[in-house]
């Protein structure tokens, strides 16, 4: 019993002599770890520092328990390629900033010549001068507002009377579709939105054009797509078509090309 109660105020004494450690202890070190996509450069280490600066915020050579984490957290969101942040201390006393970055899957330029991008959470987000995604980009009939209206992708989805009138959600859609087919992510270079809002692909190699239609079964589309690329244009030629055409169920209408 005098043992345990022995034990009992060493351990007492312990946590009193860490947290009167913690309490004195100096931050000198952090550590920015940008995460996502290491392509994307939207956002680097001098950045984080150079924003905690303007706002004020000190944290170097100070004390641990005078940095407010929240504070840096609620500050490092406010910049528009900032998905996520995680501040913490690790158990060797660094500080850490963890920023996971928002990762664009196409960028709009509209009719009015406003240009910005969607990322893969259907968010729209503005560009930044430090960086320019190599993701496709959607040109043409081009008018939705909502990306002035700080409104989400899902917000025009899930309004009946938004989603009829809008385009940049079948974009997003078209683009989250070719991202998860990693051929059809290469081809896709440019997005045309036409006048009767039929979507338009320029891609990279073959045809010059492609006409998609809309967004209804696009997975489906973009399969016949595949097949035909693999199966049909070698034996064509590369050259043959103008154009293609897959609008309509379960066929590909080819233009060939004229001299």
């Amino acid at each position: 019993m005098i043992l345990w109660g022995v034990s009992m105020l060493a351990v007492i004494v312990l946590f009193g002599f860490v947290n009167q450690q913690r309490h004195a202890a100096m931050c000198i070190e952090s550590k920015v770890s940008i995460l996502g996509d290491s392509s994307m450069q939207f956002i680097v280490d001098e950045d984080v520092y150079e924003l905690l600066q303007v706002k004020g915020i000190r944290i170097d050579s100070v004390k641990a328990t005078t940095v407010n984490l929240l504070e840096i957290e609620t500050e490092l969101l406010q910049h528009p390629a900032v998905q996520e942040v995680d501040v913490y201390y690790n158990p060797m006393g660094v500080l850490c900033m963890d920023i996971l970055q928002r990762t664009p899957v196409i960028r709009i330029i509209d009719t009015f010549s406003e240009s910005y991008y969607i990322d893969d959470k259907g968010r729209y987000m503005p560009l930044i001068a430090r960086f320019t995604a190599r993701v496709p980009v959607a040109t043409g009939a081009i008018t939705d507002p909502y990306y002035k209206l700080s409104m989400s992708v899902k917000d025009v989805q899930e309004n009946d009377s938004l989603a009829a009138n809008s385009i940049t959600d079948d974009l997003y859609v078209l683009a989250m579709a070719a991202r998860r087919d990693t051929f059809i992510w290469a081809q896709m270079e440019q997005v045309v939105v036409r006048p009767d809002g039929d979507l338009e692909m320029v891609p990279n190699m073959g045809p010059s054009s492609i006409l998609i239609g809309d967004v209804n079964d696009i997975e489906e589309k973009f399969k016949r797509l595949r097949l035909f690329y693999s199966k049909g244009l070698p034996l064509a030629g590369w050259d043959t078509y103008s154009a293609l055409n897959l609008k309509y169920n379960n066929q590909i209408i080819c233009t060939k090309k004229t001299n």
